[in-house]
């Protein structure tokens, strides 16, 4: 193995356990996930909720899924203004070579129901991303990344939240080389929906990037592409 090699290796080894170690901390303790669903059709569906998953998703694509997963339907969500002003802090927080690779996750909309005869749940997934754009372009990272657009880019396969979609963010006021160095990412975790779905889960990724991209105020002119899943 070569020199360069070895350190990408080391590196990716290191990072893996400190994401490891981050999401069962946020798990343990809460982070900034949002409430877990719990279901039942007895209870009253959330206005909040649901107002903050159709900023995320599209209000014809939460509707179009309300229908499809049926009873039981339920939304969960959190303050999309509290995550933002959360992850701008952290982003305006970050220093170039003090990066200690801990993340908060955040779920900002969660949808579950009946579904087809069973139990279906689809969540958002955002945080700052553990891998920055020079390593998923090239060399190692190429084995796992692909390039989906210009700026864009998904895992080959799926993590714990779904498959992963990095791409740059600069937020206005933090440190240089933020943006490229503490990409966003995002991920939608479609469970337990069968047949042919009423929303693609890659129109709800492509709807909740450019949503955050959004709230974040990303310097860069990236356009998500409507092609992003394998």
């Amino acid at each position: 193995m070569s020199v360069t090699s070895g350190r990408v290796l080391r590196a990716w080894t290191a990072r893996s356990a400190v994401v490891l170690g981050v999401v069962f901390a946020t798990a343990a303790c809460g982070g900034g996930d949002a409430p877990k669903p719990r279901g039942g059709a007895s209870e009253a569906v959330s206005a909040a909720a649901l107002k903050t998953c159709q900023e995320v998703f599209g209000a014809a694509d939460v509707d179009a899924l309300r229908s499809e997963l049926g009873s039981g339907f339920r939304p969960f969500g959190r303050s999309l203004t509290e995550m933002r002003d959360r992850l701008v802090a952290e982003a305006r927080g970050w220093t170039a070579g003090q990066d200690d690779l801990r993340r908060t996750t955040y779920h900002p909309c969660e949808l579950e129901g009946g579904g087809d005869g069973g139990a279906a749940r689809i969540t958002a997934t955002v945080a700052w991303s553990t891998y920055d754009i020079d390593f998923v372009r090239s060399g190692e990272g190429r084995l796992r990344w692909r390039e989906t657009g210009e700026g864009a880019y998904t895992a080959s396969r799926s993590d714990g939240w779904g498959i992963p979609l990095v791409m740059p963010c600069t937020v206005p006021g933090s440190s240089a080389g933020q943006g490229r160095e503490l990409p966003l990412q995002v991920a939608v975790k479609d469970e337990g929906r069968t047949g042919d779905p009423a929303v693609p889960t890659e129109r709800l990724l492509k709807s909740l990037a450019e949503k955050t991209r959004g709230l974040l105020g990303c310097t860069e002119k990236l356009t998500v592409p409507a092609d992003l899943l394998p």
